[in-house]
């Protein structure tokens, strides 16, 4: 057997790989003031190789020979999915301690509590979410309330401890160079420019488990939703999830499609009002105190064949809810127009629910 060092660290992105999320958050953290480790960034996508290789980041691409050394050799690997199970390179993370970031926190059952659900799932399925919530030697979480409500009932882990995302410290700090690496800078530079003249909105839906999303739903009309945000002075970007489809062919000049595997982090701050759906983005968002407008459309279908839900979702979500794209223009008409903003306070009490720090 290879011997492993306790100081070397490998860093496997979600996916096959994506330098996104808590992982590149905390790899470049790590890279830039924790010397006394060995850390690499160890991915499956040429892609990202090339784009980490080009600045000097220290980077493996998988299946070659210096990222199976490197990952067999780490005493740490940080992750914060469970898709690096499902591939080869999961073997060569046996016999080292695997830190959990994870990738959110918000209302829907995961894991256990998920294999346990009503829902009409296989017992392939539940075995397999019990396979891939195990395993953990120390998983992050954001706050005591989560750690007792999601992360126990949730994980098979040795250790839980309560910190901060690594991606939210984007929202506190100057960007930094490695920032935006894997983000949209074209985007970036463009919302710096013109959110001194006019209100920048996301909308950032989270996909079904039936496979699929919004889009493929028509739940907006975007001609309609393109001439309203224009008479109002919105720019609007639109941000998939990464297990939707790559969607192409928006020519909107007042709606922007941001590829679904780019970082949306760097951009956050810059947002003046976000609409989503159940994605736990937002949870994120709530540190930056601005307004959330919630669009639903499908809540009653979505918790009866999508995904139980563990909290209630009224009580969760800190916005006006919205059924129908009239009720969503409406919304942000209210809110643009009229300043009128009635959540602040339940903001701040789910915000300090969801973070300790």
């Amino acid at each position: 057997a290879i011997p492993r060092r306790k100081n070397a660290i490998v860093f496997l992105g979600r996916n096959d790989g994506q330098f996104s999320g808590n992982v590149k958050y905390l790899f470049s953290y790590c890279v830039q003031h924790a010397s006394e480790f060995e850390t690499c960034f160890v991915t499956h996508d040429p892609g990202v190789y090339k784009a980490l290789y080009q600045v000097d980041l220290p980077t493996a691409l998988f299946p070659r020979e210096n990222a199976l050394e490197l990952t067999a050799r780490a005493g740490i690997v940080v992750v914060d999915d469970f898709q690096y199970k499902e591939s080869p390179i999961y073997v060569l993370t046996q016999g080292a301690t695997i830190v959990q970031l994870w990738h959110g926190v918000g209302f829907k059952k995961i894991g256990f509590l998920e294999a346990r659900s009503g829902l009409d799932l296989t017992e392939e399925r539940r075995e397999y979410l019990k396979r891939m919530y195990s395993g953990y030697d120390v998983l992050v979480s954001t706050s005591e309330f989560y750690t007792k409500n999601l992360f126990r009932t949730s994980f098979e882990t040795r250790k839980i401890i309560e910190t901060g995302y690594p991606r939210n410290d984007v929202f506190f700090r100057p960007v930094e160079k490695y920032d935006l690496i894997e983000s949209d800078v074209d985007l970036f530079s463009r919302v710096k420019r013109l959110r001194k003249n006019c209100k920048i909105a996301l909308y950032a839906p989270t996909f079904r488990d039936d496979g699929t999303d919004p889009l493929q739903h028509r739940a907006l009309d975007f001609p309609a939703l393109s001439d309203f945000l224009k008479k109002l002075n919105i720019f609007l970007i639109l941000k998939m999830h990464h297990y939707s489809t790559l969607y192409k062919g928006f020519v909107f000049d007042n709606i922007y499609y941001c590829r679904n595997n780019h970082d949306i982090y760097p951009i956050l701050p810059h947002i003046d009002f976000m609409i989503t759906d159940y994605s736990s983005i937002y949870m994120d968002y709530l540190l930056l105190d601005k307004p959330v407008i919630f669009f639903p459309y499908d809540n009653e279908e979505y918790k009866k064949k999508q995904r139980e839900l563990q909290f209630d979702y009224d009580m969760m979500t800190p916005g006006v809810k919205c059924y129908s794209q009239g009720e969503l223009m409406d919304a942000i008409y209210d809110l643009v127009v009229n300043n009128r903003d009635d959540y602040s306070e339940k903001r701040v009490e789910i915000r300090n629910m969801a973070f300790k720090y």
